[in-house]
């Protein structure tokens, strides 16, 4: 099925939010339930302010909650799909580098 424009550019976007090693590791952190700001900025060790303005981003590609805890704002995933596909995504790199490591060992063993 082919994808007019505007839906093109939505995947566009939704990669885009995800092509940033900052958001994909709130992400990871998210993963095992809601965290407020503070709590992810000591367990991925970036400052505040990268920390809230990556969560901004997420929250508009609709990726990641908000809901206000007392005087906290916790974030969570509001998409889990965003695993799957972040799986696809790691299996095609660990088969790279599989074909890499063979190529490599393939290369040795010509050289004895």
């Amino acid at each position: 099925m082919a994808l007019d424009r505007d839906s093109l550019e939505a995947v566009a976007r939704l990669f885009g939010a995800l092509a940033e090693p900052t958001r994909l590791a709130l992400l990871q952190e998210l993963k095992g339930g809601p965290l407020a700001v503070g709590e992810l900025v000591e367990r991925i060790g970036a400052k505040q302010a990268n920390v809230s303005k990556q969560l901004g981003a997420l929250h508009v590609a609709g990726l990641v909650a908000r809901a206000r805890d007392g005087n906290l704002v916790r974030y969570s995933i509001a998409e889990p799909m965003i695993f799957e596909l972040c799986e696809l995504v790691c299996g095609k790199l660990r088969r790279d580098a599989e074909k890499q490591l063979a190529a490599l060992g393939g290369t040795a063993k010509r050289r004895r």
